[in-house]
């Protein structure tokens, strides 16, 4: 069985290496980034996250969510 885990994300550069560093375990990561202007989907991506850039606006969690799951 593999083990992927999923997230969204915004604007969380600063978190981006901590977080990835949690997810060892993980067979695979995906990301959908809503719009970060701090870097955060290129640093996930240098870090071996797949990042898919999604536009929510106006921002939205649930929509966020909603529309990366689709």
């Amino acid at each position: 069985m593999k083990v992927y885990v999923y997230a969204i994300c915004k604007n969380e550069a600063a978190f981006a290496e901590q977080w990835m560093a949690s997810m060892g375990e993980a067979d695979g990561i995906v990301v959908c980034d809503t719009g970060s202007a701090d870097g955060t989907a290129e640093k996930l991506r240098a870090l071996g996250a797949r990042v898919y850039d999604i536009i929510v606006d106006p921002w939205r969690f649930d929509t966020a969510r909603n529309v990366s799951l689709d």
